[in-house]
């Protein structure tokens, strides 16, 4: 049983705020950006305390770091933080483990409200909600990839075939949208404080591409169904 929501939402919503302001305050000094979202990472383990928690660290990690490195090399954006290695901030993997960690939490307490508003005698209006949201995905996939050079709208084919047909459970779809609202935001206050900037973004006022919540919310719903082996494995070892 989730502990009251009132207090998954606070210690949401503070991690949320720690991580931003060390990478805005301390993004110049790479052991002191690394050292502060380390601690993070432990509080956040420390309050939540379940192995999904880690295994979605984990996974962010792995999943965003190549990632990074590769866009990077491709010439997609460019860091201007010191400390660089592979031509991203050494402490970037960490900011990836907190954020995945931090959207699947915020989907989980969100999944929650909705089931107190919507119980089970309301499922009608529960599955036409996340229908609705679950076409909007895929009415911005197929608009996004339409503007998208072809390889990167190949690839973020190859990622979205499976969620529509394997990963489209209602969490998914929450992990989803919280991912690309959360991560977008973010990184548009980082483009417009000068931490980084892409090359060729769709939208030159704002700095970023169209395609942006679209990696943000695969990156989170791929993480997220990694961490969900874990959270499903605990489960079953609690009603053993």
């Amino acid at each position: 049983m989730r502990r009251d929501l009132s207090i998954e939402f606070m210690s949401e919503v503070l991690i949320g705020i720690y991580v931003v302001a060390v990478v805005v305050l301390h993004w110049r000094s790479p052991l002191w950006a690394s050292l502060l979202l380390g601690g993070g990472l432990g509080t956040q383990l420390w309050l939540w305390r379940e192995k999904a928690d880690a295994a979605m660290m984990v996974a962010a990690a792995l999943l965003g770091t190549p990632s990074e490195i590769l866009c990077v090399r491709l010439g997609v954006w460019s860091y201007h933080a010191p400390g660089l290695v592979f031509g991203i901030p050494v402490w970037m993997p960490l900011v990836w483990a907190s954020l995945l960690c931090l959207f699947r939490r915020i989907a989980l307490s969100i999944h929650s409200v909705i089931w107190r508003v919507w119980p089970s005698s309301k499922m009608v209006v529960r599955k036409i909600f996340f229908g609705v949201l679950g076409g909007l995905i895929v009415v911005y996939y197929l608009a996004a990839v339409s503007f998208i050079m072809r390889t990167i709208a190949v690839v973020y084919t190859a990622f979205m075939i499976p969620a529509v047909i394997f990963w489209h459970g209602m969490r998914d779809i929450l992990i989803f949208f919280v991912g690309a609202a959360l991560g977008t935001l973010g990184e548009y206050i980082c483009i417009k404080l000068g931490f980084w900037h892409y090359h060729y973004p769709l939208f030159r006022s704002l700095g970023v591409p169209v395609s942006l919540p679209l990696a943000w919310g695969l990156s989170s719903v791929i993480a997220g169904r990694i961490a969900g082996i874990w959270e499903k494995a605990e489960e079953a070892g609690l009603s053993s």
